[in-house]
């Protein structure tokens, strides 16, 4: 848990801190951009030299350093060997080492599990950049050594960072602090260290996760992942990514793409890499920075959205029924078509309609969802997420069983050819996901873990109230046919 509140204006007071020497002469500052920049790139830089001491696979499999040189050094050396590290407060020094081996062992943890479940590893990190990652720095709190937050008003409130200059450099002060002014819209809760982005103007408290209610409810949902809506439900609704926010901040970014193609294009350059090759303006580097943060500002949005829809589905439910996707093979391009009559030619292979499917599929960020569910389900009791075969979920009658695709009339209706029966096509193939994962939860295809659970929940979707659609885009009335005499349920 975090709380990210936005940073108005720093000062600087006490002495001017020491940033170090250049061609043999000390500098100092009390500008608050130039200080603020100095804590960003001494922490950067602290960072990747504990990242440089890091190895990798040669071709030959003999381990080599990942970068051209090796800088293993401790704290204090670091502060003698490099000046610019000389005054960098203490808490700010030492966080670079913990985080850094947090990130990288994570990383080959994340690495092995998904090279046993056959997918992508993915790659391991790298160095933090200088020109292409924000400026940002880590400082522990340690019990209200540094990093303390002061409340002064309702919505205003001050983070002050203290230091002090090395002996021998204390012409300008010893002392120093840095106070940053931030604006928030909540009680700040007990943190361990602060973040700073000083390219977004950003601060983070990282706040101890707070307990998550894991009352046990007795009930099971089916859910199924899409483009056109993101979560369909076997309960009858739609839990859909904030699309209108994140369209306006799409064509943000496409127009800001299209002046920085026009820069490069009058600066006298076919492409953009060749301009970034060669330099480029201030401006079309402002333009560049704007366009990154609207894509972290959009990715941002989709994390948040996808961090309170599983909380949610968690606490509401005890057994969730997922479809195990091959997002890898369904975001794959697709394979070229050479034209048997013109050699050297090619076929249309529909790769530019996929284009659009694959950046619908990307941006909804199914397999992410599916990540949430399965580490929230693991750290509470009583909590089971199941994966069933997609295969056929969105063909198959709830009613009847038929299976055709001719059922599926379009991308939203669902209308069974055999028995009649139309509903949303998203709907129905979630309420056929919670079906198979009910039989599985029967058949004891589950692991032990959350068995008694799973089952429990099972039966109450049985026997519960079985209103199915009432949320639906639209919905058919049932018809006398479809109620049940003994129970006045409609059959499903």
């Amino acid at each position: 848990m975090s709380q990210k509140v936005r940073v108005t204006h720093v000062k600087v007071k006490g002495g001017q801190p020491y940033l170090g020497q250049h061609d043999g002469t000390p500098q100092y500052s009390d500008d608050p951009d130039t200080v603020m920049r100095w804590l960003c790139d001494g922490w950067r830089s602290r960072f990747n030299q504990c990242r440089s001491t890091r190895r990798k696979y040669a071709p030959d499999h003999e381990l080599i350093p990942i970068g051209d040189t090796v800088t293993d050094l401790t704290d204090t050396q670091a502060r003698r060997a490099c000046p610019w590290l000389a005054a960098l407060p203490t808490l700010i020094l030492q966080s670079p080492s913990k985080l850094e081996a947090v990130e990288w062992y994570s990383n080959v943890k994340r690495r092995k599990t998904a090279r046993k479940q056959h997918r992508n590893p993915g790659r391991m990190p790298r160095f933090k950049s200088r020109h292409h990652d924000p400026l940002t720095f880590v400082c522990w709190y340690d019990g209200g050594r540094n990093a303390v937050f002061r409340q002064v008003n309702k919505t205003h409130g001050i983070v002050t960072i203290t230091g002090q200059n090395p002996v021998g450099f204390r012409a300008h002060g010893t002392r120093w602090r840095i106070e940053i002014h931030v604006k928030t819209s909540q009680p700040v809760r007990a943190y361990t260290n602060i973040r700073v982005n000083w390219t977004d103007r950003t601060l983070v408290f990282s706040n101890p996760p707070q307990p998550l209610d894991a009352a046990l409810t007795g009930r099971a949902v089916g859910l199924d992942r899409g483009v056109a809506h993101q979560l369909a439900t076997s309960d009858g609704g739609f839990i859909d990514l904030p699309q209108a926010k994140l369209n306006r901040i799409s064509e943000e970014i496409a127009r800001r793409q299209k002046a920085m193609a026009r820069k490069a294009l009058l600066a006298g350059y076919r492409s953009q890499r060749d301009y970034r090759k060669h330099g480029t303006s201030k401006r079309y580097e402002q333009e560049h920075r704007q366009v990154a943060r609207l894509y972290r500002k959009a990715r941002n949005i989709t994390m948040d959205w996808a961090q309170q829809v599983t909380t949610r589905l968690v606490r509401d439910y005890d057994f969730i029924v997922v479809e195990n996707l091959n997002l890898q093979g369904m975001t794959r391009r697709c394979k070229p078509k050479p034209d048997p009559e013109r050699p050297g030619h090619w076929l249309h292979n529909g790769q530019t309609a996929k284009r659009g499917l694959n950046r619908g599929l990307l941006r909804s960020n199914l397999g992410l969802l599916r990540s949430l569910l399965e580490y929230k389900t693991r750290l509470l009791p009583g909590k089971t997420l199941a994966t069933v075969n997609p295969a056929y979920t969105s063909r198959t009658c709830i009613r009847c069983g038929y299976c055709a695709k001719e059922n599926r009339e379009s991308q939203a209706v669902f209308s069974c050819v055999k028995c009649g029966f139309t509903w949303n096509a998203d709907l129905n193939a979630a309420v056929n996901i919670l079906d198979m994962g009910v039989r599985a939860a029967s058949a004891g295809e589950l692991s032990e873990q959350g068995m008694d659970y799973a089952l429990r929940a099972v039966n109450t979707a049985r026997h519960g109230d079985a209103t199915r659609g009432n949320r639906a885009l639209f919905a058919r009335e049932p018809q006398p046919s479809d109620i049940s005499p003994a129970t006045g349920i409609p059959r499903l």
